[in-house]
């Protein structure tokens, strides 16, 4: 490949994965990966000037505002580092610092500093109040962030008055605690998992809803005084001595050095405390400690010259994996996880790894019996790297994903266009805690009172085990009453709530039973279709393909759903228990203020959820459709809107958020239906 198809093809490669980083908060490789394209392509700008471009990604900080977010053209440009990854580049770095500093009459010294793995943000104060905070984005434009920074702990309100203005620089992190305890509500929902501490901070803080930033338990380090009105210092260590007495947390474990040996000296301590931390870091800055001569020093375009990041390689060990499991989570998703040889990595014993799926262990060709490279992604989360060339032992077997799961023993399909398998029982034990939490929420069954502490203390005792036995609960009063926390008005309550559960109409019971691509909508078009549940299951999928807004694969996802014997026994052990299977809804078409209105949504909504907001429609008249046309009346878009708003534009149909929706009903926002 010629030199400028390469630079070519890195821009390129670097322009998306800094949108991945920056404004999607899903990066697809690691820190450590990424830094070796920029470092390629820097060398090959460097060995080719003429090839050089103003706009190269090497030049350019992170990516741009989000059109979700006020933009906020900063103050003080927000720079990034440059890195080094060797003692040598290190040292390098320290001789060009000190013959500047020699030049303009002073003597280079230095504060080295953890480089803390999240979300840079600059805060500004204003007369001792907190006005403003946003996201470095370019450098020049981020985005604001106000409502959602009040919810980071470690970032005072208020500050000394008499400061008339002040603008920090810091780092929003999440813990690794909290990051383990999303990740597990995550699975527990359904939801996707993040992938490291980074960006579980980085997607938190970016919230169009606050409450949820305030959930995340997000904490700051600020590292930096940008500017200050009214005060001044002579170098970096007594800011950060003056930002801990104003009530900051500032940057943890500094460390002041003279010398270039010093200066490993405390990047090496620091590599060594990372074991020990509550968060993650990625590297350490060193810094010229004097202000005053950091101006003399000057900047790129893309990073000052007076600081730079050490990064940390990942620690990478090989070990054998001796067999390769699954485990079936709580969606139903089957994931490889390689059972290893237990070796020790960053700081803990490692003899897990995940696998993530069939894909990746094919693009791999990891088989049971490999001896492979394992580390740390994120320095959290153990994962096999690669397996190491001609250690195959003779006659292994690539791996195959189970056609059956091992959990239920029911069919575990892989739908087009997905990466993940996953289990179709109705009752796998497995998911058990999942689909009880489903089964019961407002959309199905809408039991009042049980909630996720609830059922994990039913299921401990061995109350329930199935989703069906929610209906059994009123025989077995004397052990609620035995719980902690139930009183006797409390299992009282639950019992009239599951009494009263099991006269919900046909499509609250569709939506419990979590038929894979059947929502609010579709169970609603099959509860006016079909006289009961019974006859659904014996429908065959053309007659289900041809019902308004279904397609062939809804249809094929009810009819294999029904097929299961899984599913047969359940529906038994629900009309046993005094569930009704045909009980239909009074319909509230051509009655309500939105008779005869068509509505298609997309997109994420602020408020509620698509389902709450269709079922809001269906509710007041209208009717809800997936498809848009021009017989649609409104779309209902929220962010990240896809091709369905495009064509809704191109068809002239009318555009409404959530706000407008709320306006037409005179409703409250909690969407409960009744008029203000």
């Amino acid at each position: 490949m010629e030199p400028w198809e390469r630079i070519a093809e890195l821009r390129e490669q670097i322009s998306r994965h800094n949108q991945l980083y920056y404004e999607k908060d899903a990066p697809e490789i690691s820190d450590f990966e990424y830094d070796a394209l920029i470092r390629e392509l820097q060398q090959l700008e460097d060995q080719y000037p003429l090839l050089a471009d103003p706009g190269s990604p090497s030049r350019k900080v992170g990516g741009r505002a989000s059109e979700r977010f006020a933009k906020v053209e900063h103050r003080n440009v927000m720079l990034s580092l440059a890195n080094a990854f060797s003692r040598e580049e290190i040292e390098d770095f320290c001789e060009r610092v000190a013959r500047a500093t020699e030049e303009a009459g002073g003597t280079a010294e230095y504060v080295v500093e953890q480089k803390i793995d999240g979300l840079s943000v600059s805060v500004e104060y204003r007369n001792g109040e907190l006005f403003r905070a946003s996201t470095r984005g370019d450098g020049v434009v981020g985005e604001d962030i106000t409502p959602n920074i009040i919810h980071v702990e470690g970032l005072p309100l208020r500050i000394d008055p008499d400061i008339r203005y002040l603008e920090v620089r810091g780092e929003v992190y999440m813990p690794n605690d909290a990051f383990f305890r999303l990740n597990d509500m995550a699975l527990i929902r359904g939801e996707k998992i993040f992938s490291n501490p980074r960006n579980a901070a980085a997607g938190s803080l970016r919230q169009l809803d606050p409450s949820v930033t305030a959930s995340r338990k997000l904490n700051i380090f600020v590292f930096n005084v940008q500017e200050i009105l009214g005060r001044t210092f002579e170098t970096h260590s007594e800011s950060l001595r003056f930002l801990s007495d104003l009530g900051f947390n500032a940057s943890p474990g500094y460390r002041e050095a003279r010398t270039p040996d010093e200066v490993w000296a405390a990047i090496e301590a620091i590599a060594e405390s990372r074991e020990f931390l509550p968060y993650g870091i990625d590297g350490a800055v060193v810094k010229l400690n004097a202000l005053s001569l950091r101006d003399r020093i000057g900047r790129t375009s893309k990073s000052p010259r007076w600081a730079i990041a050490y990064k940390y390689p990942p620690e990478e060990k090989q070990t054998e994996i001796e067999r390769i499991d699954i485990q079936v989570g709580r969606t139903g998703k089957l994931t490889p996880v390689a059972i290893l040889q237990p070796v020790r990595i960053a700081g803990s014993t490692v003899s897990r790894a995940t696998l993530n799926n069939e894909d990746y262990i094919r693009e791999k060709d990891i088989r049971a019996g490999d001896l492979v490279v394992v580390r740390k992604a994120g320095d959290v989360i153990p994962e096999v790297v690669s397996v190491v060339p001609g250690s195959r032992k003779s006659g292994s077997e690539p791996f195959s994903m189970p056609s059956v799961c091992p959990s239920c023993g029911a069919p575990v399909v892989r739908e087009e266009g997905e990466a993940a398998s996953r289990c179709t029982g109705p009752d796998c034990p497995a998911q058990l805690f999942r689909n009880i939490l489903h089964f019961v929420s407002k959309d199905a069954f809408d039991i009042d009172g049980i909630g996720p502490a609830i059922i994990e203390t039913l299921l401990n005792r061995g109350l329930i085990r199935s989703v069906a036995d929610i209906f059994s609960l009123r025989e077995k009063e004397r052990e609620l009453l035995e719980l902690e926390r139930m009183g006797e008005a409390s299992v009282r309550n639950l019992l009239a709530a599951i009494d009263e559960a099991g006269d919900r109409p046909m499509e609250r019971i569709i939506v419990a039973l979590g038929i894979r691509n059947v929502g609010v909508v579709a169970a609603r078009t099959l509860a006016e279709r079909f006289s009961s549940i019974r006859e659904i299951m014996n429908a065959d999928e053309d007659t289900l393909a041809a019902l308004p807004d279904f397609g062939r694969i809804t249809a094929r996802s009810v009819v294999d759903y029904f097929a299961l014997p899984q599913t047969a026994r359940l529906l038994d052990t629900l009309e046993t228990r005094g569930v009704r299977l045909d009980r239909k809804r009074i319909s509230a078409a051509g009655t309500g203020v939105l008779a005869g209105k068509t509505f298609v949504l997309t997109g994420t909504l602020p408020s509620m959820s698509r389902d709450e907001a269709s079922e809001l429609i269906l509710r007041h008249g209208g009717k809800v459709s997936s498809s848009v046309s021009a017989k649609t009346d409104f779309v209902l878009a929220g962010e990240q809107a896809g091709s369905k708003l495009t064509k809704a534009q191109s068809l002239g149909v009318a555009i409404i958020d959530s706000d407008e929706l709320m306006r037409i009903l005179s409703v409250s926002p909690t969407g409960n239906g009744e008029s203000t």
